[in-house]
């Protein structure tokens, strides 16, 4: 399998969900030095006497003011999706089966069809038949797609500022449709993949296709 030795995609390859520590520290040490920071600012002699005219200053509030919201919302994220995704591991483990592969993806801006039904996949498992879509709450797929049904996988890309950019893995199937799938950076964190991880999740896939085919 293609990138093999690359540490995160080993863990995708096990499952394993990393330790959630080091983003938590790192969300909750940027939030309290911007609470810092806007502290500091407030307790000026003269910010409440400049603050209506001068944008610098009013930045100096609404810039720390946005990473304390951010810094919340990534311990938020992390939190909720280490939680779901290791409920939804052992959901896939209890049947005795181990994948070679788990994908998890993003189900934000995902629009609900008969293709995608609710409750969408979070976590999607790849094996000699195809890929599995699983949720928390299932202890079967919701969701399968063969290898039969995929032609060809590639990258999904959509027009930012006028550059196309890499977005998504695009599966082309055989009933001339397409899957999107989004991945998340690996298991247990909400972040989407950046468009150097999805080059390289296409070409994990394209070789695990090649790998499985010569075991069965």
């Amino acid at each position: 399998m293609e990138y093999a030795g690359d540490r995160w995609v080993q863990r995708l390859r096990d499952g394993v969900v990393p330790r959630p520590w080091p983003v938590l520290l790192g969300a909750v040490l940027l939030s309290v030095g911007a609470a810092v920071a806007i502290v500091a600012e407030f307790s000026g002699p003269a910010f409440f006497e400049h603050v209506a005219g001068s944008k610098a200053r009013f930045g100096a509030v609404v810039f720390p003011a946005f990473l304390v919201v951010l810094g919340v919302a990534i311990v938020i994220g992390t939190w909720w999706s280490g939680r779901r995704d290791r409920r939804t591991l052992r959901r896939i483990r209890a049947g005795g089966s181990e994948p070679a592969f788990f994908l998890p993806v993003t189900t934000r801006n995902i629009r609900v069809t008969d293709e995608f039904p609710r409750p969408r996949p979070e976590i999607w498992t790849v094996d000699a038949v195809g890929l599995h879509g699983w949720v928390p709450q299932a202890d079967r797929p919701v969701f399968a797609l063969p290898w039969s049904e995929i032609r060809t996988i590639d990258l999904a890309t959509k027009d930012v500022r006028g550059v196309r950019t890499d977005y998504a893995l695009w599966f082309d199937t055989t009933d001339g449709g397409h899957r999107v799938l989004t991945p998340r950076t690996t298991l247990g964190r909400p972040f989407k993949a950046g468009q150097t991880g999805l080059d390289v999740l296409m070409r994990v896939l394209r070789s695990l296709r090649r790998e499985l085919d010569r075991t069965t």
